[in-house]
């Protein structure tokens, strides 16, 4: 009989303890954690600032970006065979190249990165500008070999050539003038939409 009420007691003392946690820290906590800032208590508003996701009104051009360099070239040889870090400007500093030609695309994708509009693909370790370029202007800024160029819109067709100067190097694609179509994107559209979706929540949420 004394144990059944000692039970009784610890039962009520614990649904006791349970009901005010439930009441006066975790409905609380799902009420406000849509406004609940953490960063706030870890950073002052002036360090707050330079984090901040800056959004910016992407403006289409009458320009398109032209990487000049084929992306079907070859070379006879091999100077060296990098592994470091997959950085265009970082490997153009130490190396130039990887090949006999210092004006070839290095195609670790610095130019991928910076692109708003996911228009530049990475194919036989160059760059390629495919649909979707709106003329910003970005990968013209990153590229350290300095072999992206903004041509007008008018064009259906871009004229792709080789930045070399003299015939000191094996590349197959050596001022090889050729009319090459602007490529379209291959996208799953299910899933970019998706990403679409979930893209706007986020920056809306």
């Amino acid at each position: 009989m004394i144990v059944s009420i000692i039970f009784l007691i610890l039962f009520f003392i614990v649904a006791g303890l349970l009901i005010l946690f439930v009441y006066s820290v975790l409905i609380p906590a799902i009420q406000t954690g849509n406004q609940f800032d953490f960063q706030n208590y870890l950073f002052a508003d002036d360090e707050l600032k330079h984090i901040a996701c800056k959004k910016t009104e992407l403006i289409e051009k009458p320009f398109r970006a032209v990487v000049l360099c084929h992306p079907d070239k070859t070379f006879e040889s091999r100077r060296m065979e990098y592994n470091g870090i997959m950085d265009c400007t970082i490997f153009d500093r130490l190396y130039q190249t990887e090949y006999d030609c210092i004006y070839q695309c290095l195609g670790f994708g610095s130019c991928q990165k910076v692109c708003p509009q996911q228009a530049i693909t990475i194919i036989n370790g160059t760059a390629v500008v495919q649909e979707g370029c709106i003329g910003c202007g970005r990968c013209v800024d990153v590229c350290p070999k300095n072999i992206i160029k903004l041509v007008s819109v008018d064009s259906q067709d871009q004229i792709i050539f080789c930045c070399a100067e003299n015939g000191d190097t094996s590349c197959s694609s050596y001022q090889k003038n050729e009319k090459m179509i602007v490529q379209k994107r291959k996208i799953f559209k299910f899933w970019y939409l998706c990403c679409k979706i979930f893209h706007i929540n986020k920056h809306n949420g």
